[in-house]
């Protein structure tokens, strides 16, 4: 009877401390994250950039940092070759998130472009319209390439197959009169391209990104770097039929070389997320992006042009429900 007395009492009490150790740890939980609970906490949450040498990979790092500080999600930034890669992705539901420029958007949500023999990809949705994208056609002055006509027959690096700023580069090209049969181009990610120039195998390359590139800013610091402009007209002209061009201009303390003001193309960059996401889980990554802002003000300059006002303008799909929510309670939308 004793021992059968003694093997109850310290069965309770092994059941009190286990108790009294799981209350600990959820007043520890509660401690460090208050009393919410993230959408995100301790699952994967993955965010597609591009090359190393762009800003979406550093905007990208800067994100998956702040998500994982802020609302402890297990997040990835990863590498791709952009804007037509992470459309498809996001799509495919490979990624929550993925950084893209608006004309590859609307190009895949209407089944136009390079999107044309897929069809229309309706699954994807907007959660902010960032900042501007410039291409930026670099070369040096060795070339004694001065503008879009003095491209025809050299070498390019019009950026990676199927991407963004390939995309953006083949219709500049068509603007200006040529094709890639009127130019040698290599399909080169903006580091190859800069590469390429450096050794000699590159003439011109097609850099679509915010400025300041990190890619022209080293080249600039061992050559004499050129930019050569995109005519106002010739953007006028392409925005008739590519609604996302808008006229944009890279100034002239951007580079170290660089004098004058150039003008070129210029198209905004978004964030895009699947349509599939819980609305709770695209508020929660809206909301702390914008409460975080300021954080990726420090990463780069282009952040500097992020503002709430306009991250639900002139976009070429639909808002993620849960991105709208956010913006409702913020005042951005009725």
């Amino acid at each position: 009877m004793f021992r059968k007395t003694w093997l109850i009492v310290t069965v309770y009490t092994l059941l009190l401390l286990s108790a009294c150790g799981i209350t600990e740890q959820v007043n520890e939980s509660d401690h460090k994250g208050g009393d919410r609970t993230f959408y995100y906490e301790n699952e994967p949450l993955t965010i597609l950039t591009g090359g190393t040498s762009g800003v979406y990979f550093q905007l990208g790092n800067a994100m998956a940092k702040i998500y994982g500080e802020k609302i402890h999600a297990q997040t990835s930034a990863q590498t791709t070759s952009a804007s037509a890669e992470n459309t498809a992705k996001v799509s495919r539901g490979k990624a929550e998130m993925g950084f893209a420029m608006a004309d590859t958007v609307a190009d895949a949500y209407n089944g136009q472009g390079n999107f044309k023999d897929f069809g229309s990809i309706k699954n994807i949705r907007a959660i902010a319209s960032l900042y501007p994208n410039y291409m930026q056609i670099v070369t040096t002055s060795t070339t004694k390439i001065k503008t879009l006509e003095d491209l025809r027959g050299k070498k390019l690096a019009v950026g990676a197959l199927g991407s963004g700023t390939e995309i953006m580069a083949k219709r500049i090209l068509e603007g200006a009169g040529m094709t890639y049969k009127d130019v040698k181009a290599d399909f080169l990610s903006f580091a190859e391209g800069i590469e390429g120039i450096k050794n000699g195998t590159t003439d011109a390359a097609f850099l679509s990104s915010g400025y300041p590139n990190s890619g022209i800013m080293e080249l600039a610091a061992t050559d004499d770097v050129v930019i050569i402009p995109v005519p106002e007209h010739l953007t006028l002209e392409l925005k008739e039929k590519y609604p996302a061009f808008e006229i944009g201009v890279i100034p002239s303390d951007t580079y170290e070389g660089v004098s004058e003001d150039q003008p070129t193309v210029m198209v905004n960059n978004l964030l895009i997320t699947n349509e599939d996401l819980p609305d709770e889980a695209v508020y929660e990554l809206t909301k702390t992006l914008f409460d975080n802002l300021e954080e990726l003000k420090r990463i780069h300059n282009s952040a500097n042009d992020i503002h709430l006002d306009k991250v639900a303008t002139q976009l070429p799909l639909p808002l993620h429900p849960g991105a709208e929510k956010y913006y409702k309670e913020e005042g951005i939308l009725q």
